[in-house]
């Protein structure tokens, strides 16, 4: 699951003139940003989670999640650009893809695996209501609406 976190822009956080740097030095830099709001936000809110809603495309089907908002230790952390010219940023244990940041918007993406115990809710599909019938039932009348020229 990508979890877009927001834009984390060195250029406006660090005065960056270009992205050239070594990767790690500029995931440090990413990361620094991300790490200052959440110090920032548990100055106020001792107990900080995120909540995650995902939504089928049909918005029958339903799955939530939560999580302790961390900050993250740039020490366990390697990046790369890919192919895209993304920044990607990878756990140094298992080297699994954790984070994305792509430089021309600053966009900062976390991966987060959904959990298997996440909440799953299903909604049955209810049926269509007539027009006419839904506009009885509220007794609607002509006179609720009045359009003119000005």
């Amino acid at each position: 699951m990508r979890l877009i976190s927001g834009r984390n822009s060195p250029k406006y956080s660090f005065g960056e003139s270009s992205f050239d740097q070594e990767p790690d030095y500029l995931g440090e830099q990413i990361l620094s940003i991300w790490n200052e709001r959440v110090s920032s936000i548990r100055k106020t809110y001792k107990h900080l989670r995120t909540v995650v809603l995902i939504k089928s495309m049909d918005l029958l089907k339903l799955a939530v999640f939560e999580f302790e908002t961390i900050r993250y230790d740039p020490e366990l952390y390697t990046w790369n650009w890919n192919e895209n010219r993304n920044l990607v940023g990878f756990e140094k244990v298992n080297n699994s893809h954790r984070f994305t940041w792509q430089p021309h918007g600053s966009q900062f993406t976390i991966i987060e695996e959904v959990p298997e115990d996440c909440l799953l809710i299903k909604i049955k599909d209810p049926p269509k209501l007539a027009k006419g019938e839904v506009l009885k039932a509220l007794n609607y009348d002509e006179t609720w609406v009045t359009v003119t020229r000005r």
